[in-house]
Order: structure tokens, then sequence, then C-alpha cells
């Protein structure tokens, strides 16, 4: 009875100690890099949601009378090969990008979360299927796989960013087995399996806690993955379909007329190594932050 008593005891405290190692560890918003990424990434959430009151033109709207035109006052960031203001495109291009980015990642949580789970939790043979299944979808490039999904789903946004997020699914699935198996032997588990409790609430109420910090490292680096992937798509003109606007569009249009206007990829180039390079600090401050090991 005493034995029971201090195991349940230490089931509750696991918690607790939890959370007060969580505040002791290095606070994140001392950290100036982190506080740069951050305020560009709302800059680019902020565009998005304004683009239809901060855009100086119409992201359609063509001027043949002044194709691949310079900066100047009228066209900050000049115009493209049919007249259209790059920066009015590279705005409007914002939402594309962000709800791409929703897509993909909520997909590869749906995906990834639960494969891992399983996968770390159950062992046996239905990991070693599970592990096998995720190999072979590594294996493969991604950009092909990615590509392939999307023809086989139809080409627009949606799905592309559907391709994307099963693409990196497998990848999540390792994290969070990885994170499982820390924990899955740990006292606050095993006391859990005494007291009966089914399976599935074992895995929802006492594993995935445990694994949430790895998983969110993993999901910030995962979406500059994605975001690269998802411009390269929109490149090809799979991901969002011409004349819309879209970062990778732009850097496609760009590259038209490069030899007249080497100059003309730098802006949306810029846009889109910043927003990556971003979100790499965030995943790498909390990684730090938490003091995480990614296997």
């Amino acid at each position: 009875m005493a034995q029971a008593t201090t195991d349940a005891t230490s089931v509750q405290a696991a918690p607790v100690q939890a959370e007060r190692a969580f505040g002791q560890r290095r606070p994140l918003l001392r950290q100036p890099a982190l506080l740069a990424a951050l305020g560009f990434l709302a800059l680019i959430v902020l565009a998005a949601i304004l683009a239809p009151w901060i855009s100086p033109h119409d992201p359609l709207q063509q001027d043949l009378g002044a194709r691949v035109a310079g900066p100047s006052a009228a066209h900050l960031l000049g115009t493209d090969d049919v007249g259209r203001d790059v920066l009015s495109r590279l705005i409007w291009g914002t939402r594309p990008v962000l709800v791409g980015l929703l897509i993909g990642i909520a997909t590869t949580c749906v995906i990834g979360l639960p494969w891992g789970l399983l996968s770390g939790y159950a062992g046996g043979a239905v990991d070693l299927v599970l592990m096998r299944v995720a190999d072979a979808v590594l294996v493969l490039p991604g950009l092909v796989l990615a590509i392939a999904i999307t023809g086989t789903l139809g080409p627009n946004l949606t799905n592309a960013m559907l391709a994307v997020g099963i693409v990196f699914s497998p990848t999540l699935a390792r994290i969070v087995r990885s994170g499982v198996l820390r924990v899955r032997d740990r006292d606050f588990v095993v006391v859990t399996r005494m007291y009966g409790l089914p399976a599935y609430h074992r895995m929802l109420r006492h594993v995935l806690p445990s694994v949430v910090g790895p998983t969110m490292v993993q999901i910030t680096i995962l979406a500059g993955l994605a975001l690269l992937v998802e411009t390269a798509l929109a490149f090809l003109g799979i991901a969002v379909t011409p004349p819309d606007p879209s970062w990778g569009d732009s850097l496609a249009v760009a590259f038209r007329f490069i030899i007249v206007d080497p100059a003309a990829v730098l802006a949306p180039g810029i846009t889109v190594s910043l927003t990556i390079l971003a979100l790499y600090r965030v995943g790498d401050s909390l990684r730090d932050a938490l003091d995480i090991g990614l296997d």
C-alpha cells in the first residue's frame, strides 16, 4: 500500500518537476538573434493580413510601358517583364506562403505524431514495420516525391502542401519515436501500467507531453524546409498557378530576364532566404533553451 502511494506521488510529481525544470532553462526572449527572427516573421504575418491596404499596386495589374523597370518612387522594387509591381507581388505572395505552411505543417503533425507515438510505444514488430516504411519514404528525394504526389492529386496549393506534409511526416515520426523511447520505461509511465490505464490514455496523457519540446523544435525546422519546397513548386508553376502572386513565381519571372536585369532576383530571393533563416533561428533557440538533442 505504501509502495503504491509512493508510486502515485511520483506520477503526480513528474509534471511539477518538468514545470520547474522548464522555468530554470535559459530565457528565450533575451536572445537578440531570436528577437530579430521573431520580428521578421511578425512582419511577414502582418504583410499577409494587411496586404489589401499596404500594397502600393494591384499585383495583377500590367503596365507594358514600364516593363523591367528598376526601383523608382512609383515602384520601390521595380517591375517584372510585363510591368507588374514587384513589391506588391511579394506582399500578396505572403498569403499563399502562410496558408501553404499551415497546410503542410498540419499534415505533417496529423500523420507524423501518431506514427511516431505508436512506433515508439508499441515497439517490436510494429516499430520495425513503421520505421521501415519511414525509411522507404525518406530514401526518395523529397522534392521529386512532392511533385509526383502533387501530379497525382492535381496541381494547386492545397494539394502541393498536402504532398509536402506527407513527405516530411516520416522525419517528424522518427523524432517523436526517439522521444517516446526515452520515456516509455520511466517510472511515471510504468506506474500507469500498474494501474491498468488504457494504452491510448498512457500515450496521450503521460508520453506525449514528454515529446512536445522536440516536436516543436522539429516543426520549426520543417517549416523552413516546407517553405523552400513550396517556393520550388511555385517556381515550377505547380503550387500556385500564374499569374497569381507567389514568391516562387516572382523568382521564376525574374529568371526570365536575369541577363537584362540580374538584380531582379534579389528581392524575392532575399525574402525567401531571410524567412527560412528566421524559422531556423527560432528552431535553434528553442532547441538550446529546452536543451534538446534531435537524434
